[in-house]
Formats: C-alpha cells, sequence, structure tokens
C-alpha cells in the first residue's frame, strides 16, 4: 500500500475520536506491533498511506505509543486529534483548536513558600501550522458540515494546556485557577498532547495537535456529553486534520525515511535521548557483600524501565524469586551442579551464584521493575579478558535472560552496562592470549559503567537484542579505554 514511502500516523486517546478518523478512511487493514493495534488506510484524494492507532488517556500512554509509532512507521509527520475542553468564553463547544504550543502544567514544586510552578512546553511544527492556517484560510473543509455548524463553528490557532486530570470544575477552582494565573493564553486543556509532544519533538518528527471543543471545563460536562457534543467535537476535530493532510506537502519528502515497500516496517534501534540519567541500582549495591577486590571481574547488564508505571508487589517478588532461579538454570546462566543463593527483600530479590576465587553470575529485580544480570569474564591466563566479541556475545544472552523475567512490564527501557573489579581485566583478543603473560592491566580497580542516558522500546529489546549487544559492548569498550581511568 505505501510503496511511495508517503506515510503518516494519526493518534487519538478515547474510541469516539478513533472512530470519527477511521470513517474517513479507505481500504483499512490491521497492522499489529509490539502488541499495539493499527489499522493502515487511504485517505481519499491523496497519496497519503495513514496509519491509525488508539493511545488511551494520559500524557505517560500517549508518548510511548507517540514513540512506538515514530519507530515502527517512520512517518513524514505524525498528528493526534481528538476533543477537549475549553479554558475561554470565545471558544464554545464544536470549535476547533489547532495547537500552536502544547503546556505541560503539572511541573511544580510545592514548598513552605508555596507553589512554585516549573512547566514544560512544545512548540508545534511550523510547516503543519502552516498548512493548517492554510486551510482555515481556504475554509473548504466546511463543506462537510451541516448549514448549521457552517456558520458558528470557529478554528483557534492557540496553546492548549496538557495535564493528568479529566478537568471539570468551576472557574474558581484551584486547577481553574492555577490554568489562568500561569498558562493564561492556553483556550483549552486535555490529558495527552504533552507526552504526544514530548516524543515527537525527541523523535525530530514533525507534528501537530488539533482538537475538538466538547465541553467548557466547568462542571457542565456531563450534561454536554449526554446531549453528544462528544461525538460532534471528535468529528469536526477529524474533517479539519484530514484537510491538513490533504493539502501537507512536505518540501523534503525524497530524503525522508521510509517504510520498507513491503508495507510491514520493522523495528530499528532507535535511541531516545533522556533529560537526565535513568537511576540505576548496579551490581555492587544489589549484592552489598561484593565489595571484595579479590573477586571475579564481571560484565553486569541492567534495563531501567521508563517510565516507572508502578511497583511490583511483595508477594509477587517471593514468587519471582524461585522463577529466576529456573530461568537461570534453562537459560544456561546457572549450571544444574551450582548452588544458587536467593536474596529476598521487600525492594529487591536477587538469585546469585558467587565464590570470590572463581565464578560469579546472578540475576535480580528491583520493585520498581529495574532487571539486572551478570556474569564472570573468561579467565584463559592471569588476567580476566575483555574481547569486545566475547562481550557482545554475553550481552546478547544477558538480554535474552532479562526480557524473559516475567516482572512487571514497561513500554521502554534505559540499558546500562559495566565491569566489575577491573584491576585484573586486559583488552585482548581471546584467540590471542598468552596465559603466562599480562599486558596493559589497569592501575584502578573502580567500575566500568555506560550510564542509562538513553532509551529503546521494549519492542527493540526483543526484536534487535544482537544490534542492542552490539552497541553497548562498543561503548563499553570506549568507556574502558578512556582516558584517566
Amino acid at each position: 500500500m505505501d510503496a511511495t514511502g508517503e506515510t503518516l500516523v494519526v493518534l487519538t486517546a478515547l474510541p469516539l475520536e478513533y472512530k470519527a478518523v477511521r470513517r474517513l478512511l479507505e481500504g483499512l487493514e490491521r497492522v499489529d506491533q509490539a502488541g499495539t493495534v493499527f489499522e493502515r488506510g487511504r485517505l481519499p484524494g491523496t497519496s497519503w498511506t495513514v496509519y491509525l492507532a488508539a493511545t488511551g488517556p494520559g500524557n505517560d500512554s500517549a508518548a510511548v505509543i507517540t514513540e512506538r509509532a515514530i519507530n515502527f512507521v517512520r512517518p513524514q509527520a505524525v498528528f493526534f486529534v481528538g476533543i477537549a475542553g475549553s479554558l475561554k468564553s470565545d471558544v464554545s463547544p464544536g470549535d476547533v483548536v489547532v495547537a500552536l504550543e502544547v503546556y505541560a502544567y503539572h511541573g511544580g514544586k510545592e514548598s513552605p513558600e508555596g507553589f512554585k510552578g516549573r512547566p514544560r512546553s512544545w512548540e508545534t511544527s511550523h510547516p503543519l501550522q502552516q498548512v493548517a492556517m492554510y486551510v482555515h484560510s481556504v475554509d473548504e473543509w466546511r463543506g462537510a458540515l451541516s448549514e448549521a455548524e457552517r456558520a458558528t463553528t470557529k478554528v483557534h490557532f492557540k496553546p492548549i494546556a496538557a495535564g493528568d486530570l479529566v478537568l471539570d470544575a468551576p472557574a474558581e477552582s484551584p486547577s481553574r485557577v492555577h490554568l489562568d494565573r500561569n498558562f493564561n493564553d492556553a483556550v483549552a486543556v486535555e490529558m495527552e498532547g504533552a507526552g504526544f509532544a514530548n516524543a515527537a519533538t525527541k523523535a525530530g518528527v514533525p507534528y501537530l495537535l488539533v482538537r475538538g471543543i466538547s465541553d467548557l471545563a466547568n462542571g457542565t460536562k456531563r450534561s454536554t456529553d449526554d446531549a453528544g457534543v462528544q461525538e460532534t467535537a471528535a468529528q469536526h476535530a477529524a474533517l479539519f486534520l484530514t484537510e491538513v493532510i490533504t493539502q501537507f506537502k512536505p518540501a523534503n519528502a525524497a530524503s525522508l525515511p521510509k517504510a520498507p515497500s513491503s508495507g510491514q516496517p520493522t523495528d530499528e534501534l532507535i535511541w531516545q535521548p533522556l533529560d537526565q540519567p535513568a537511576s540505576v541500582t548496579w551490581y555492587r549495591d544489589l549484592v552489598p557483600s561484593s565489595g571484595y577486590t579479590n573477586g571475579p571481574s564481571l560484565l553486569e547488564i541492567h534495563l531501567v524501565p521508563i517510565p516507572v508505571t508502578s511497583r511490583i508487589t511483595a508477594t509477587r517478588m517471593r514468587e519471582l524469586a524461585e522463577e529466576m532461579v529456573n530461568l537461570g538454570r534453562s537459560k544456561g546462566l546457572f549450571t544444574n551442579a551450582e548452588q544458587v543463593d536467593v536474596h529476598n527483600a521487600a525492594e529487591m530479590t536477587v538469585v546469585a551464584v558467587a565464590n570470590p576465587r572463581g565464578r560469579s553470575a546472578g540475576l535480580a529485580i528491583t520493585r520498581s521493575g529495574q532487571r539486572s544480570a551478570w556474569d564472570s569474564l573468561p579467565k584463559p591466563g592471569i588476567t580476566y579478558v575483555l574481547d569486545e566479541d566475547d562481550v557482545r556475545e554475553r550481552i546478547t544472552t544477558l538480554l535474552a535472560v532479562l526480557e524473559a523475567v516475567d516482572g512487571q512490564a514497561a513500554p521502554s527501557y534505559a540499558p546500562a552496562a559495566g565491569i566489575e573489579n577491573t584491576m585484573m581485566v586486559t583488552v585482548e583478543r581471546l584467540s590471542e592470549v598468552d596465559p603466562r603473560r599480562s599486558s596493559g592491566m589497569r592501575m584502578s580497580d573502580s567500575p566500568v559503567r555506560v550510564q542509562p542516558e538513553e532509551a529503546v522500546t521494549a519492542a527493540v529489546v526483543a526484536s534487535r537484542r544482537s544490534d542492542l549487544a552490539e552497541e553497548l559492548a562498543a561503548r563499553l569498550l570506549y568507556a574502558f579505554r578512556a582516558p584517566g581511568r
């Protein structure tokens, strides 16, 4: 269907929003990717192939599905469309709002001096804003509206506020006062735009947010919903958006990444930078008794969940202890002859074999969902050896074990890697090691670590494990060789 490579993504949150877009597409077929259901179809009268998906409500969910859709489809642009509540008296139910900017209005700090806002904002893509303004000026999209709707429906180009609650309260309520005081130019409020805009911005893909006004966000939402205004607002937003897509002609379309001609895009190893490194519990913190310096040198791998959506229950943590012992044996991390020690606590479960003068290997999971695994480096002679090919294979194996842990799943993970007990480690090819000699040993025994500063989707961990391992191995070698270490 998309042999031309002209692909777009349209996301919605609610079923009624999804249906409003779906009925405007033709030739729909279902395409699943990593548990997310997409429908792919054509927008009549255009060459665009549109991938449609529902994120569910909330900024976190919107961010995850936006990232997944971009990685899967590699679109020329991504759109979010649906309904919103009005914050202004001149923005009425049925009107359409094109977001020029999206505010995440819940950020802040509460102190004895009161609440101090720390908002974030994202400007939507200028080329798409321009197309939307052109559509509004030409005004042909109104032809699909009823005669009464043509006369009363307005289009507004203003900022939108996105938070983590359904706002339906009088103007004097704390949330409404907060918005009026700190985000006075926002004309509508909803729950997905901030996550969507954040993900699209980081991916570097043009994006636009279009909302139809369904209520006044002032305590009267139930009555307007009962009157069918939600469906009308969703329809207006969908009609306006499809006209924007019809008129969208990206100038650099030839240079944009295209989906495979088979119409079945695959996950790619795309790293999403984090605003700050994820917090990781390293091997020394997982196994505090491992502080001896004469222990084996080992490779540690961690998958830190992004975002942390929920915590594993204490009951489940106890169950995971036995499961991880069996998993480690089945995957070859532990042999059947080795005794596996279990350390089960409220915040983490660790299963490991350890010998200060021999081998160390283990698995761990924390209540926040971090998955960790480690294994000794090979020691063919006097020293432990860091061979890039061997490290890549070991990381691939450890990632496979971590993926199989039946813990709290996350949409994305920030991978971290390290070498523990480094003084007796040399960088050599295993095939060239002289077991009677040692060379190039380090002057320090401090650990070498690749911090979790970027994230990849869970689907990438599952489908591109060897590519991920290759990248982590390369980063680990760079860190090991870094000057001053």
